[in-house]
């Protein structure tokens, strides 16, 4: 289904993320909330370049969200506290990073491209969790909030309502990016390697110089994505670069709806409210069948397994496909009759 066929439907979802602050019910509690579920909808998004529409997986794409937080948290901490520096320092380093990464993988296809991604994103992990001058496995704590404009105080970004905002902007501008990419002939280029790579290759299109550009593309934003994530939580720790962050980000894909962009921002939405109602309730579920808290934590794991199943079982086509299935199943009533009254 062409990519125009939902746009409309795009701009009024933007607009109505745009109005969301101003209902009663927002509170900074669930703004806070919407803040992580729009970050990592631009993770998945920028993910989605990779495994929807070239078909490469990447085991290590965790590594890109830590050295971006890193890159923030460690210019709050020395005072550098414009917003703008931030991101351009995120940049360079997770651009750097992403280079080198991209270099080795690309030589490789399949498993061994998500392997090689894995092992980078392991030593980088590695690295800030014994590293005592980046805080070591407690991580950089205590920033100071970021500022829009150079030493203005005003222009903090020190509340729920504004970091709400400035994610938005941000997945608003990230979204532009990416359909302009898909519907370019860079994107052509990347449906067709992800089809047929021996063919794309046979037309004479260098392969790896595009493997190579989109992971750097995806790299970048998911690195942007990272370097606002200390500006609402006011730390940075390893555990942004596990490995099991790069496995949610892909299962966000999987059940938002992978190659289609809007897709995997509302799988990533859904993964992250799912993540704390279940959370939230989890003592209400655990007093219900007879368990203690600290007893019910795999439950807790299991509750959130048990409905990604059922979404990978009887949706394929992740959250987006279903919304769009129903939108055309259209009552037999309501179409259209033939010319000449007769069906």
């Amino acid at each position: 289904m062409s990519s125009t066929r939902f746009g409309w439907r795009v701009w009024v979802v933007f607009a109505a993320l745009a109005v969301l602050p101003a209902f009663p019910f927002m509170t900074g509690y669930r703004l806070n909330l919407a803040f992580d579920a729009l970050l990592f909808g631009i993770v998945a998004m920028g993910l989605d370049l990779l495994m929807g529409y070239t078909g490469l997986v990447s085991f290590g794409h965790a590594a890109f969200l830590g050295l971006g937080a890193y890159s923030t948290a460690i210019l709050l901490e020395r005072g550098v506290r414009s917003l703008w520096l931030c991101l351009l320092v995120a940049i360079v380093v997770v651009g750097l990073y992403a280079l080198v990464v991209g270099y080795f993988a690309t030589t490789r296809r399949g498993i061994y491209f998500a392997l090689l991604t894995l092992i980078f994103a392991e030593v980088v992990y590695t690295f800030f969790r014994y590293t005592m001058t980046f805080g070591g496995s407690d991580g950089i704590q205590g920033l100071e909030a970021a500022w829009v404009l150079p030493a203005v105080p005003a222009s903090a970004i020190d509340s729920p309502l504004k970091n709400y905002y400035t994610v938005l902007v941000l997945l608003l501008l990230a979204y532009v990016a990416c359909r302009v990419l898909t519907d370019s002939h860079f994107g052509r280029v990347l449906i067709a390697i992800r089809e047929n790579e021996d063919r794309a290759r046979f037309l004479g299109y260098n392969v790896r110089r595009y493997k190579m550009g989109v992971c750097v593309i995806s790299a970048l934003l998911t690195g942007v994505a990272g370097a606002l994530y200390p500006v609402r939580l006011a730390n940075a720790t390893p555990d942004l670069l596990l490995w099991t962050v790069s496995g949610e980000a892909i299962v966000m894909v999987m059940i938002g709806g992978i190659g289609t962009l809007v897709g995997p921002v509302i799988g990533g939405a859904f993964f992250i409210v799912l993540q704390e109602e279940v959370s939230t309730y989890a003592p209400k579920i655990y007093q219900a069948v007879g368990l203690s808290a600290d007893k019910g934590v795999g439950l807790h794991f299991l509750i959130i397994g048990v409905i990604l199943v059922l979404i990978v079982l009887f949706m394929p086509k992740g959250l987006l496909g279903a919304v769009r299935a129903v939108g055309l199943r259209r009552p037999r009533s309501m179409a259209p009759a033939p010319a000449g009254g007769s069906e």
